[in-house]
Order: C-alpha cells, then structure tokens, then sequence
C-alpha cells in the first residue's frame, strides 16, 4: 500500500490528474477502474476521480509493489545540489514579495532564467535552492510539483520575475499572465531625445537561428512565408534630454525581444544592446531595460487573494 497526503504546494488540483503524475504509465481506463474499486481511496473512501484535492487530504492505493512500480516511469533522479548551489553562488538574486502561492524575484543582468544546455545556474534553480533552505519543499514534494519560473526575461534585461511557490499559485499567475490581467511595466534607456507618446502597433518575425527579430510596420510589407506576430508596446516618456532618454514601456503584448527591437526600430534603440543598434560604451555595456513593475488585477471580496487587488510590486532602484 502506498500513501501520500497533499500539501500546500500540490492542492489545487483534481484527483486523477494527480494520480496520472504519479502513475504516468497508468492509463485513464485503469486509473478509473481502480477508483471504482476502492485500490484508490481518497481520505478514507471510494473516489470518482475529478475531486479537487485540498492540503491534507490522504490518497491510498492498494496496488502491490510490482504493479506501483509498473505504473511509474523511470525514476530521474534530481540533483538538488544544483538548486542549493545556485542559491548560494549566483549573486545579488533577491525575493522582492513573497505570497504563500508564489513570489517576486529581482533578476539581475548577466543571469538567465531558466537554465539552458549550459552548467550555468539560473534564476529558476535559485528560487528552488531558496526554497529547499527555508524548507518550503522538499526533495519528496518535488517529486510531485515542481515550482517554477512564470515570466522570462532576456539575459542582460533584469527586473521583476513570478515564480509559483505551489501549483494553485502557478495555474492562477499563468491563466493571469496569458489573459493580460497583470501588468508588467519597464524603465527603457535609449539613446536620443526621445519624443514618443502612445501605443505603438507593428508585426514581429523571429530568425530563430540568428536570435534575432525583426519588426515591420503593416503586413504589406512582411516577405512572403514569414511566420510573424502582432505587437502592441506602450511607451511614456519619464525623462529626456538630447543624449539619453528614460521611457516607462507597458508590455501590452509579451513577444520575444519586443522592446529592444521595437525601440531601435522606432528609432530610439536601448543604450548598450549592440545587437539592435544601441550605443555601447563602458557605462553602458547591457541593454538598459529593467522589468520594474508588476501591478496585479481587482480581486472579488470573497476570493483569498483580495488582499493582492491592485498591488503594485516596483523596484525603487532601477
């Protein structure tokens, strides 16, 4: 018999869809079959299946060894030391806003994300590393969810990064993200007394092999073939003068590169982002672009985040 209790980080989410990540190689016809007769309990009792699950519930399953073992994959075994490592090494990462379902992490330039083909340690095994030393998770409640980055930031672009801390947070901040009801605001230097004032629409394309995007002003003059997006970018001027400007961007749709090269573009190219025609020097040898505001929607009365109803997260040292 095997037993496992729902914690923070895992509820939230429906009984057989849990039981698939435990059982990957169990099929739905089984899963539903063993529900039926009472191999899989839920907190005691016969079970259909689309339960959602909340901390504390207890699951049983009256399988034998052999047939548990035939239903799981693989066992791949997760190096926490990486995670642990990383919280240790990479420098000048910090939490900005902790929730018990997610929090705000400063990303440095110089850092990625998440991590790539590369040894090198990311913003995401910080935030794990972080967690396991607080005691948030654990190597056994890894096993079952792993939290996770929900935003990406370039490299050398730092700034305000989500990251769940439990799946509710994650399918929550993710459905959010992806309808654009929270807002993500950046402080852009660009070189050049900048004038502009709006929302500025244009077409994106992405050379994947060359990393690089290139931006189109109507679809009329796009090549034929290319695969491109629609992009919105809002642009306030903070500050100006006739070497540098400082402009507040609203990222109204989030593409790959959207600001560096809609800027440059525009006219106006990030001091320091050589690869879209910025200015680089010894002052400036990054893109100047910092995510520095993250402002969450209106919560209804009786939902639990309503204390998070137009917060406002904004680093001060941009």
């Amino acid at each position: 018999m095997k037993e496992y209790i729902i914690n923070k980080t895992n509820e939230n989410q429906r009984l057989d869809k849990y039981l698939k990540r435990i059982m990957p190689s169990a099929s739905n016809a089984f899963i539903y079959k063993m529900l039926r007769k009472k191999n899989i309990e839920l907190n005691g009792k016969r079970a259909k299946g689309d339960e959602m699950l909340k901390a504390g519930d207890t699951i049983k399953i009256f399988f034998s060894d052999e047939t548990f073992s035939k239903m799981q994959s693989p066992v791949k075994k997760t190096d926490n030391n990486e995670y642990i490592e990383a919280y240790k090494n990479l420098k000048d990462v910090r939490v900005i806003f902790e929730h018990e379902d997610f929090m705000i992490v400063y990303k440095p330039e110089g850092i990625l994300t998440q991590k790539d083909n590369s040894n090198i340690g990311s913003l995401n095994e910080w935030c794990l590393g972080y967690l396991l030393s607080c005691k948030y998770i654990s190597e056994e409640s890894l096993s079952e969810f792993t939290p996770s980055v929900l935003n990406r930031l370039d490299r050398n672009t730092r700034g305000l990064v989500l990251f769940s801390k439990t799946l509710k947070g994650s399918q929550r901040l993710s459905s959010m993200l992806n309808k654009r009801d929270i807002k993500k605001y950046y402080i852009a230097k660009t070189k050049g007394n900048c004038d502009l004032s709006g929302v500025y629409k244009a077409y994106l394309y992405k050379n994947t092999k060359s990393n690089k995007v290139t931006i189109y002003d109507d679809q009329e003059s796009i090549p034929a073939g290319l695969k491109y997006s629609p992009i919105s970018t809002g642009i306030r001027v903070i500050d100006s003068n006739n070497e540098y400007s400082y402009l507040e961007i609203n990222l109204l749709t989030g593409k790959s590169h959207q600001i560096r090269a809609h800027l440059s573009h525009l006219g106006f190219p990030l001091s320091g982002d050589a690869k879209y025609k910025g200015k680089t020097d010894s002052e400036n040898r990054h893109q100047n672009l910092c995510a520095y505001k993250i402002v969450f929607p209106d919560f209804d009365k009786d939902d639990e985040w309503y204390l998070l109803s137009g917060k406002v997260i904004e680093l001060k040292d941009y």
